[in-house]
């Protein structure tokens, strides 16, 4: 498929299909007990990163079109069933947003899926701070877009939506004497819409049509003012493209939790010395009504943070999860001492099992960069994640959260052995656990960079806890992983799977935008739409991506 894989390698990668996450390598030759020959990263050139992301610094001139916080606010309010965006106010638009604000003063947090409430330190920098500051035209810590995000590697397999198209807003300030962001003022918020395939059988070709308009923004001499122009129009109005049917705008209400996607936000924003102990802070949000106030206009819910198991599960210590239910943890962490070894580690070493089997040439960095991944069980979601300190061992890093857990770990090194990649590819305990904590929201942004995951190879940096910074630089992890394989995806479409994935989803879908039409405002319809929508989440994941067995949300 990708990167000289045999034939067998492929078609075996291509059924089980794992996901796609980054790694580098660090040495020159395949050693005993290495499976991955070394592939050095090619990066796009700038016409070609432009299928994938667009960003500020590379590109301004698309950013001259209006991708303000203030119209993305108003056009989800615009697009709740019977809205209209062109009579929201600016004073609805921020309601919303100190709705987002108010979950950092949060003192605990729910996951809903494992029935257990995590207790939680607020973070009195980002809950202090007012809409005016974010909104304000001229306020110096006014959010601002740097980038906009093609993420067609989260299309599902039955294709019921499109991927994800993504707006990345930082904090603009306060700034220091260089004229930077302050370190300990800093904040992104990433809003991840979901684009629902407008055909309701799955037909990949809408699909397609959107994957083609951002692959021809790689075409040389094309004028940025324009694809800014064309790109304003997909997110906030919609409309058909070069096929048959009308896309919904990929800036709307239901996007953003409902039918998938979320907010997220990675935040570091001082007040005090108090705030000295925290660190850069990852945390997740969904748009939805309030369902004891169904009337009320859609607020931002805190939600689990995705891919990223509570700490506490790896130490198996009650002592590490205060305002929970001591017997409840017990419980989960239990039940993770047996889920961890037993399916996820298989998952995170799948692509080193099938590249042990001498199936023709070698299987190459690049190989396992595309492939490796994971699928969390919900239940076992954080409902916060920790990037850590600079410098400094992060608490939610898997490999010191495990602490004296000999049980657990034992079980990790029995598992290599059963599946015989210990011996085959020089894997160890060390390695799985790393490849985990990569996986992670706080790990991806900062604790997992430059630790080994193989023999000689190790993940790629961030920007020291972002990917992408107040100017648009982006990180070695995107601009040498990421992105190259996100564009090759794009430029050598794999077909559709001869076996028609489950379309569960897809009725899903159908149910959903038949409620959404109808709806009304009351405890009841508020209460359908949430659980059809948390049964279009779990239907969503429990399939293949169209590309990658497991789709990251990096």
């Amino acid at each position: 498929m990708f990167s000289g894989l045999s034939k067998k390698l492929s078609k075996e990668l291509s059924r089980k299909s794992v996901g796609a996450l980054a790694l580098f390598w660090s040495g020159s030759a395949l050693a005993a007990g290495q499976c991955f020959a070394p592939s050095d990263p090619v990066r796009l050139t700038p016409d070609q990163q432009r299928a994938v992301v667009l960003n500020i610094r590379d590109n301004p001139d698309v950013f001259q079109s209006d991708f303000s916080l203030m119209r993305t606010l108003k056009n989800i309010l615009g697009t709740v069933p019977g809205g209209d965006p062109a009579t929201v106010t600016d004073d609805a638009a921020k309601d919303l947003l100190k709705s987002l604000l108010a979950g950092f003063a949060e003192t605990s947090l729910r996951n809903e899926d494992g029935d257990i409430s995590f207790a939680l330190t607020p973070r009195d920098g980002e809950s202090a701070l007012t809409v005016d500051d974010l909104l304000g035209p001229t306020s110096p810590a006014r959010m601002v877009p740097v980038a906009l995000f093609n993420r067609l590697d989260l299309a599902p397999a039955d294709h019921s939506h499109c991927g994800e198209y993504r707006i990345v807003y930082v904090k603009s300030g306060p700034k220091d004497g260089s004229g930077r962001v302050a370190f300990d003022k800093r904040m992104t918020l990433i809003f991840e819409a979901v684009l629902p395939n407008p055909d309701l059988s799955g037909d990949r070709r809408q699909c397609e049509a959107v994957w083609r308009l951002w692959k021809g923004f790689a075409q040389p001499g094309q004028s940025q003012a324009q694809i800014g122009q064309w790109l304003a129009k997909f997110y906030y109005e919609g409309g058909a493209l070069d096929s048959q049917m009308n896309f919904t705008p990929v800036v709307s209400f239901s996007h953003y939790g409902i039918a998938g996607g979320q907010v997220r936000a990675n935040a570091f924003d001082h007040v005090s010395a108090n705030d000295g102990t925290l660190n850069w802070h990852l945390r997740q949000w969904r748009v939805s009504f309030d369902p004891n106030n169904p009337t009320n206009p859609p607020s931002f819910q805190p939600q689990p943070v995705n891919e990223t198991p509570f700490r506490g599960y790896f130490s198996g210590d009650a002592a590490s999860s205060p305002g929970s239910d001591p017997a409840r943890f017990r419980a989960l962490a239990g039940l993770f001492a047996s889920t961890f070894p037993q399916v996820n580690e298989q998952q995170l070493v799948a692509v080193d099992s099938l590249a042990a089997i001498p199936v023709g040439p070698e299987t190459t960095v690049a190989d396992l960069i595309d492939n490796v991944g994971v699928d969390i069980d919900d239940k076992f979601y954080a409902v916060e994640s920790d990037a850590g300190p600079f410098g400094g061992p992060a608490p939610d890093d898997p490999a010191v959260a495990i602490g004296a857990n000999q049980a657990l770990a034992a079980a990790i090194d029995n598992r290599l052995q059963q599946l015989k990649v210990d011996t085959a590819c020089g894997l160890n305990r060390g390695h799985v656990l790393n490849r985990m904590a990569a996986m992670t929201c706080g790990g991806c942004h900062q604790f997992a960079n430059g630790k080994e995951i193989a023999p000689g190879v190790r993940w790629p940096l961030s920007l020291n806890f972002v990917q992408i910074d107040e100017n648009g630089a982006m990180s070695n992890l995107l601009l040498d992983r990421f992105l190259p394989f996100r564009f090759r995806l794009m430029n050598d479409l794999p077909p559709p799977p001869v076996v028609a994935p489950p379309l569960q989803a897809l009725a899903l879908h159908q149910q959903l935008r038949k409620q959404l039409t109808a709806f009304k405002p009351t405890q009841d319809a508020v209460r359908s739409v949430q659980n059809l929508s948390n049964e279009i989440r779990k239907a969503d994941r429990s399939q293949p991506g169209a590309f990658v067995r497991y789709r990251k949300p990096d």
